[in-house]
């Protein structure tokens, strides 16, 4: 997603044809929407350049309306009924009048004209908007639609009650293709997709996964690295949901032999939010679709917030700031490689930098980085793009993985030339990531004179602070971590009881856990007298390397983790 300017957003242009903006201000506020996430309209706010009643003002003066005071309005029992929960939640508007056809919503901001169409399609209805205080609007969608966790099943007795009524829906049931894709566009399929995606941006899933099978529809959201399934739908919703996913994605809804990418951009409850889609032919003859959540909002590229305990951030620190070298980092898929990365791009991204960077895809939008997406299929593969990148006079280059011998020479070439070079590597610890680049083909003494750094990491999920309680482990808890009682003395341990706002898992959110390997000259030697990744690791160890395992004790015993994450992930 490019960067946007004045001319791309409607609120930018109100105002600065009122005054109130100027290009250097605008550029600010653009920026920390980019960085943030944020909504145009809160930063407007946060930068203390109009009170949020002076913006609601000159938005309802632009477009002919009015602000309302939403606590002091009242709205009867009939209006609220007259849209859906699941729509006052996703699109964040209240109803304050029903009338002849037309129903008069109360938004916080701008609603621009596609998701007014979308509205008018979905509610049936010709729409009218006033305006009101955002958080106005938060407590009354709060107070009159109910609790969140029940709109899915809501929703799912809905779309039954219209199935046993002999609606339109109805055909999916056998209709073939073509009727699959007349239902994407219906309202309650529409209304079904938005709310789905809506409980998964509320509940911080990362993916959300879209699984056909014989006999059933599954639908499963990935929070802090664990799936959990929702209420599944009905087998006939499956083709029109997965059409409906592809039309909003611009992707062939035709072509169902074939795995496709799309991307999907959309507005939940006020915050932008990127999806990343991939599809899948199964053998059901219906495709399993995968959407990556991408919330810039919820996501802070600051080193500071990626949990590295403080010797590992400094060392971290002073080798991002190297003018040349290959800084590694290396975990499994879903460990935050991509965003240590850059969280450590944001750092040296300086006026004095120019940064490029060849990922397949593009994950965050950062801006002044030049970002390439690599797309194989058109050629335009990572040797392709890193050679032109040698030619674009950079400073520092980020590979987004180095998967084959051409890729680690052009990054090993690019380093010796005085560029520095970020890239990931699939591999279990740090010191294999050596292990690895030798088995590409690449010579030791290369590896030793161009990389400085490895970081290996895994995410854990750390415990619910609503519901943390303490225990004390007994000596098979301790033998599992290798420690010795004398090694935690009385110190206590924690656990998750569960509660409503972590949805009883007993977690909420994830820290990393980190091993750092500096490829000091000890290192070098081992390297290139060829050493195994054991004998690497074990002088990383008396250099002073924590291991995997080691930094997530650390965590167990300040109280962030369990010991069954620490032990699941090292």
């Amino acid at each position: 997603m490019a960067s946007i300017s004045v001319k791309d957003d409607p609120l930018l242009q109100i105002l600065e044809e009122q005054g109130f903006l100027g290009d250097e201000r605008a550029q600010e506020i653009i920026e920390e929407h980019e960085r943030t996430g944020k909504p145009i309209r809160n930063v407007v706010v946060d930068f203390e350049l109009m009170t949020e009643d002076e913006l609601l003002d000159s938005i309802a003066g632009y477009a002919g309306s009015t602000v309302i005071n939403l606590p002091a309005t009242d709205i009867p029992p009939d209006v609220l009924h007259s849209i859906p929960a699941s729509v006052a939640r996703m699109y964040n508007v209240v109803p304050v009048e029903s009338q002849g056809g037309t129903v008069t919503l109360a938004s916080a901001s701008m609603i621009d004209p596609a998701t007014l169409d979308e509205l008018r399609f979905v509610l049936t209805n010709e729409v009218n908007i006033v305006f009101a205080r955002e958080e106005d609007i938060r407590n009354c969608v709060n107070q009159f639609y109910g609790d969140e966790t029940d709109s899915v099943n809501d929703m799912l007795d809905a779309l039954e009650a219209e199935f046993d009524q002999g609606s339109a829906l109805s055909i999916g049931a056998d209709g073939g293709d073509d009727a699959d894709d007349q239902l994407a566009g219906s309202a309650p399929v529409v209304r079904f997709v938005n709310l789905v995606l809506y409980q998964a941006v509320q509940d911080r899933a990362s993916d959300i996964h879209f699984e056909p099978f014989e006999s059933e529809f599954k639908i499963r959201y990935r929070v802090d690295g664990a799936l959990y399934e929702m209420t599944p739908p009905p087998l006939r919703l499956a083709g029109p949901v997965c059409s409906r996913l592809k039309v909003m994605a611009n992707l062939n809804i035709a072509e169902r032999r074939l795995p496709q990418d799309g991307r999907i951009n959309i507005i939940v409850a006020g915050r932008t939010i990127d999806l990343r889609v991939s599809t899948l032919p199964t053998s059901s003859g219906l495709e399993s679709i995968v959407l990556r959540v991408l919330d810039q909002s919820s996501v802070q590229l600051d080193l500071e917030n990626l949990g590295m305990p403080p010797d590992v951030l400094d060392q971290f620190e002073v080798d991002i700031a190297k003018p040349n070298g290959i800084l590694i980092v290396t975990g499994p898929t879903g460990s935050g490689k991509t965003t240590t990365l850059y969280s450590a791009l944001r750092r040296i991204n300086t006026i004095e930098n120019k940064l490029l960077t060849a990922e397949e895809p593009v994950e965050y939008d950062v801006e002044g980085i030049i970002q390439v997406p690599v797309i194989e299929r058109t050629g335009n593969t990572f040797p392709v793009v890193l050679r032109a990148f040698l030619r674009q006079d950079p400073d520092v280059m980020m590979i987004g993985e180095i998967r084959d011998v051409e890729t680690a020479q052009i990054a090993v070439q690019a380093a010796l030339t005085g560029h520095l070079v970020f890239s990931t590597l699939h591999t279990t610890d740090a010191a294999g990531s050596v292990t690895r680049l030798i088995d590409m083909g690449i010579e030791a003494y290369l590896i030793s004179a161009t990389v400085e750094a490895v970081v290996g990491q895994r995410l854990v999920r750390t415990i619910c602070t609503n519901c943390k309680a303490s225990y004390r482990p007994d000596s098979a808890v301790l033998e599992q971590l290798g420690l010795a009682a004398e090694d935690v003395g009385d110190r206590e341990f924690y656990y998750g009881a569960g509660c409503q706002q972590c949805s009883n898992t007993g977690y909420r959110g994830r820290n990393g856990i980190y091993e750092y390997l500096s490829i000091s000259d000890p290192i070098r030697t081992q390297i290139n007298e060829l050493k195994p990744t054991l004998a690497i690791r074990e002088k990383a160890r008396e250099l002073g390397m924590r291991t995997l395992r080691e930094d997530g004790i650390r965590c167990i015993l300040d109280g962030y983790t369990t010991v069954d994450e620490v032990i699941r992930y090292t």
